[in-house]
This record gives C-alpha cells, structure tokens and sequence, in this order.
C-alpha cells in the first residue's frame, strides 16, 4: 500500500514561519484536502513535499515496506490561463516525467493511458488543454 508520511515539515522565508512542525500521513486510497486562505502556504506544502522547496523535517513515501525515492513524486501546477497547444495527454506526461528528454518510453506513454482511463478522460486526451473547460482543465 502506497503511504506518504510528512514529519516536522517546517518552511520559512526571511525568518518568517510560512509552514512549522506539519506532521500528517497520507494513505493509499484515502481521500484528503489541503484546506487554507489565499497565501497560507497550501502550494508551498506541495512543493515541499515534491522536492521543489528546501525545507526542515522528514518527507516519507512508501509502497509496502519499500522507501521510494523523491523523484516518484511529481507537481504539477493549476493550469489557469493555457495558450500552450499541448494535448491533454501531453500534460499529463510532462507531470509524470521529472527529466525530460527526447525519448518518452513506451511504459511513460502507458502509464499516462491509464491515467486518462482512469479519470474517464479518454475522450479528451488528444484535445489541446486550451480548449478544454476550467473543470475539465483541473481534472
């Protein structure tokens, strides 16, 4: 069973406290929000926790017994404003792959397929992002 486990996370700018001593485990199957105001640190938690931000404390993630590495974890940001021509089977690759090259291998492309399968977007995945709707966009 994949688990996610944040111990102690802590994150400040200039000496400011944005996040301090978050301690929360997430569960394979389990469904979460990450609740706050504008500017409280909700996107800062994530990219803590996806390796994007420097940050105090320990960040877990597990499948079973076996510790994975922090690159299985990708971020992805809110898609508001796309100009891009991407599909919307192109995006969700570009949150799966954390290097980039010019060889997307056949189990990346399936990956993505089952993906699109699940969120029952399989109508979508060859339509560019930008003519999608905000919600269709979100998914």
């Amino acid at each position: 069973m994949l688990s996610l486990t944040i111990e102690n996370l802590s994150f400040s700018v200039r000496g400011r406290d944005i996040l301090k001593d978050i301690n929360v485990s997430y569960m394979e199957n389990q469904m979460s929000a990450i609740l706050g105001r504008n500017g409280a640190g909700k996107t800062t938690f994530i990219k803590c926790i996806a390796g994007m931000q420097p940050h105090g404390g320990k960040v877990t993630l597990r499948n079973g017994k076996q510790k994975l590495d922090r690159t299985s974890i990708a971020y992805l940001p809110q898609l508001e404003k796309v100009t891009s021509s991407l599909t919307a089977f192109e995006i969700v690759l570009l949150g799966l792959t954390k290097n980039l090259t010019w060889n997307v291998s056949d189990e990346q492309l399936e990956k993505v397929s089952k993906i699109i399968h699940e969120l029952k977007l399989d109508d979508l995945s060859d339509q560019p992002v930008r003519s999608l709707s905000g919600g269709q966009k979100q998914l």
